[in-house]
């Protein structure tokens, strides 16, 4: 059941959520703020990326093969995977959009284009560590979400927002809608699979936690606090936007590629829910950051 509503959520719930926010009129002053969006999710995914790679490392072999080699490499892909993506889409866009309304619930959707593009890259390639395969460009520009995203692009940018069909836009706000509740519903799934005990154990597990929890938002804090102190650019708005995308909790997508890539399916399981009852404390701690610029 998980898994069937894992696929509805990625191929058809995610899609619509990721377009609802570009059925608006054009408004030209806002291309700044989404250009300096998409350049901060590059910036940001790059370091957080870099730094897992660095600081989530292969314990040192002791020179012999063992059975369970496979098996340390598909934690250690899971949880790389885990640190470095947040819940930016399904947590992200609806916290945006409830806190400071739909207009700014453009900014976390492309916000996403740089989550879904070291996705689909880097992310495959840490879950196979098949390089050229996963960074061609087809598998860049032909997955669901960027597909979701260039579509509302051309909706917004041409601006054909007032063709859109009143009942097509009803459809669009009635799918985006549950992708929250649908979410929740498989991390409680997965976690309702573990024991309590269970959920907790793992060092590895709880170093990716950290990194996810709280090095991934203050590196998106120096970069925001960098621009903002050269002069370059600063937005509240975006800054709130890319702050709490930064500090969301482990991506429901790491469950999703464990089944996809027969990762270690088990520690994502447990990573998703814990990370997910965690970050309703180090987000708010997170957006605390915002007072100090």
């Amino acid at each position: 059941m998980a898994k069937g509503i894992s696929r509805y959520v990625l191929y058809i719930a995610q899609p619509a959520m990721l377009i609802a926010p570009y059925i608006r009129p054009f408004d030209s002053g806002i291309l700044k703020n989404v250009g300096f969006t998409v350049l901060f999710s590059f910036i940001c995914h790059a370091l957080f990326s870099a730094s897992v790679i660095l600081i989530i490392r292969k314990r040192k072999s002791t020179g012999e093969t063992s059975p369970d080699d496979e098996t340390k490499t598909k934690n250690l892909s899971t949880v790389r995977i885990a640190a470095i993506f947040g819940n930016c889409g399904y947590m992200g866009i609806p916290l945006i959009e409830k806190f400071l309304g739909q207009g700014a619930a453009i900014y976390a959707t492309v916000f996403n284009i740089g989550f879904q593009l070291f996705l689909w890259t880097v992310g495959c390639y840490l879950a196979t560590g098949d390089i050229k395969y996963y960074m061609s460009p087809k598998k860049i520009l032909l997955n669901p979400a960027t597909i979701s995203i260039f579509i509302g692009l051309v909706i917004f940018f041409a601006p054909i927002d007032q063709y859109v069909p009143s009942f097509l836009t009803t459809a669009i706000d009635f799918l985006k809608n549950t992708v929250v509740p649908l979410s929740m519903f498989v991390v409680g799934y997965h976690m309702a699979e573990n024991r309590i005990s269970g959920l907790l154990k793992g060092g590895r597990m709880w170093l990716s936690i950290a990194v996810r929890h709280i090095l991934a938002p203050m590196l998106a804090f120096g970069v925001l606090y960098l621009f903002k102190l050269t002069g370059i650019f600063y937005n509240y708005e975006v800054a709130v936007t890319v702050l709490l995308c930064s500090a969301a909790p482990c991506a429901t997508i790491t469950s999703i590629f464990a089944e996809k890539f027969d990762l270690d399916r088990e520690t994502a399981g447990r990573m998703v829910p814990v990370s997910t009852i965690l970050s309703m404390a180090t987000m708010p701690l997170a957006a605390l950051l915002l007072k100090l610029f």
